[in-house]
Parts: structure tokens; C-alpha cells; sequence
């Protein structure tokens, strides 16, 4: 398993303690019913590689977390909700020990015009490092 793999399933572990969420498996390329709604989906976004640090390349891995919501309501506070469930379940800066560093970057909102849904990006960055051989 590879250090990336290994930042998702401790993403996935910490937000698995949220109650009142579906959860899709993690890779799932599946279209989510919306009878499973709200659901959280985490996923890679980019990578970037640093210098070597003796022998190994520092890393940057930006994972995605989307909540996905529907509401006859305010979508918006929804979506808020969402949001602020997740940063207060992703407080370790470490992720247990999984990474350097792990850090909200950012944060999108987007809503479907033609439907009561929404859906919240979180993309958070990881910092950890590699050995030559440890892909």
C-alpha cells in the first residue's frame, strides 16, 4: 500500500465517525442515488514532488472531500453544515502519525440549478516524504 493510499483510508477512518452520512467505498466510480443523500466521497486530486531530501522527495498530496447534500431548504446552509462537520472531524494536523502535515487548502461550493442539490469541496493538503524506493 502506498503512502497516498494510506493518507485516503485515515481520511476515510476519521470521517467514518461522522453519523448520518453515506459513505461510497473509497475508489467507487459509481453514481450515488439520492436516496443515500447526504454522502461524503474522498478522493487524490494532485501530487507535487519537492527536491530530494536525503534520498528521499518530499510530497504534497491534495485530497478532495465531497459532501454531497440535497435540501427543500436553505442548500447553502446545508452545505455550510457539511463543511463544518468535516473540518471539526479533521482536526489532527498529522492524521494520526499518517502524514507531516495535513492542512485544509480550500474550500468550492456548486449547486445544481435544476435539482435541490449541492455539493461542498473541501481539498486538503498532506505533506509527507518518500524514500527512493517507496512509491
Amino acid at each position: 500500500m502506498t503512502q497516498r493510499i494510506t493518507i485516503r483510508d485515515a481520511v476515510q477512518d476519521e470521517l467514518q465517525n461522522l453519523s448520518g452520512y453515506f459513505f461510497p467505498p473509497p475508489g467507487t466510480t459509481e453514481e450515488i442515488d439520492s436516496v443515500n443523500l447526504p454522502a461524503i466521497v474522498v478522493g487524490f486530486a494532485t501530487e507535487n514532488t519537492g527536491h530530494e531530501m536525503h534520498g528521499g522527495t518530499s510530497r504534497q498530496l491534495d485530497l478532495t472531500i465531497a459532501a454531497l447534500v440535497k435540501s427543500d431548504g436553505d442548500i447553502y446552509a446545508a452545505l455550510d453544515q457539511a463543511a463544518a462537520d468535516i473540518e471539526s472531524t479533521l482536526q489532527d494536523a498529522s492524521l494520526d502519525g499518517s502524514c507531516d502535515l495535513f492542512l485544509l487548502s480550500q474550500t468550492q461550493f456548486a449547486l445544481d440549478q435544476d435539482h435541490p442539490l449541492g455539493e461542498v469541496r473541501l481539498t486538503y493538503t498532506a505533506q509527507y516524504s518518500t524514500e527512493p524506493s517507496a512509491l
